[in-house]
């Protein structure tokens, strides 16, 4: 069913499923139900056999009940740094089999030196195949994404980095839940599989990897390299498009607040994209806990219906509906105000229906919303 630089993937059945001979059988006792020269309790006992054959080529069909092969490329020996190709190879496919999440795919079977390992199988394929699902609705979109930094996060507590995160190697299952496909294993940089790959710079996702990761060597990158990915995918999701230039979410062309408009909550997307699309290293997230942590208190603001504190946003009344919310110029004395000492005062009145709303704070310690506000 598919094939890259790793190898292919072959759609399979268990051998519990009894592949050949359920079809044997099935085609064997067709012949005697339709034979004349069978008797009519033979051909009854035919037909049980048929119906017990028939339900379980059924189950056989059903996308739950099969797996997906992968079989690895042969690393030719005399390539180059061979016997580390294969080591790090042996302990990928080893550290995605003991590494259990949901939202991680699962390994049910696997052999290190004869370079294959058996996976969950997803009809609907890869989540760059389905963008349309989440587009547009940010609360859904971060409902979804929220397991998949918590799979990542479990990898990055066991000291292991993805390093190939990209919608093509996100599933998603009969429900829509997003699982994470294998490692970034070993690739190849030639079609004759000579050269294989110590760098990040060719391995075919540099529109998903962080540009402070190329040329680098894959043994010194860090978390922060799957929290940028990360990032990218969840931009991808909102904005229903596959391609997010490098860091460059703010700009009008890729600006999910322009491209969608009307979404209430999408105010909160680019605050978590300044925290991990990102040009520098360290101006990223550490990890996916770090991650996690960030879309939660995203996630408890969209559930309590909250506002994000921006001039350049407009607020919409909370009490007409209709009016925006405009900042107030000048002194308080109007409102009855009459600041003393060190107090600072931002007052902000509805354009439709007068409705005020009225923010205070020590001059010396400005809260972390207005510090941030633009």
């Amino acid at each position: 069913i598919g094939e890259g630089g790793q190898g292919k993937v072959y759609r399979v059945i268990p051998r519990s499923m009894g592949h050949y001979s359920v079809d044997t059988s099935i085609i064997h006792a067709i012949k005697e139900i339709a034979s004349q020269s069978s008797g009519k309790e033979h051909r009854e006992l035919q037909f049980e056999q048929f119906k017990k054959n028939l339900f379980l080529l059924f189950e056989r069909e059903k996308p739950i009940n099969q797996k997906a092969l992968k079989v690895l490329h042969k690393l030719p020996e005399d390539a180059r740094d061979f016997e580390l190709a294969e080591e790090r190879r042996k302990n990928e496919i080893k550290a995605m089999s003991e590494i259990s999440h949901p939202n991680l795919l699962n390994i049910v079977d696997y052999d290190l030196d004869s370079k294959w390992f058996v996976s969950d199988y997803f009809q609907k394929s890869s989540l760059s195949n389905h963008l349309n699902i989440f587009a547009g609705d940010f609360p859904k979109t971060l409902k979804a994404f929220r397991p998949l930094v918590e799979g990542v996060a479990k990898l990055h507590k066991q000291r292991n980095v993805h390093r190939d995160i990209k919608p093509q190697n996100i599933f998603l299952d009969a429900n829509n839940n997003l699982i994470l496909g294998d490692f970034g294993l070993v690739f190849f940089l030639d079609d004759q599989r000579t050269r294989i790959s110590e760098t990040l710079e060719n391995v075919g996702s540099r529109d998903w990897m962080p540009g402070w990761a190329l040329g680098m060597f894959i043994k010194d990158i860090k978390p922060t390299f799957d929290v940028f990915s990360l990032g990218k995918v969840l931009w991808s999701m909102i904005s229903g498009k596959s391609i997010l230039r490098l860091w460059y979410f703010n700009d009008k062309e890729f600006n999910v607040e322009h491209l969608y408009p009307d979404d209430k909550f999408i105010k909160f997307a680019n605050p978590l994209f300044e925290k991990c699309v990102v040009e520098k290293e360290d101006n990223c997230l550490p990890d996916a806990s770090a991650l996690l942590e960030e879309v939660d208190k995203t996630l408890a603001a969209i559930e309590s219906d909250a506002d994000r504190i921006d001039l350049n946003i407009k607020r919409r009344c909370k009490v007409c509906g209709f009016g925006d919310y405009q900042p107030v110029s000048g002194g308080t004395t109007n409102f009855g105000l009459e600041p003393r000492g060190s107090r600072e005062f931002k007052i902000f009145t509805c354009s439709h229906c007068g409705n005020v709303q009225l923010f205070t704070y020590d001059r010396e310690i400005l809260p972390d919303a207005w510090r941030t506000s633009k």
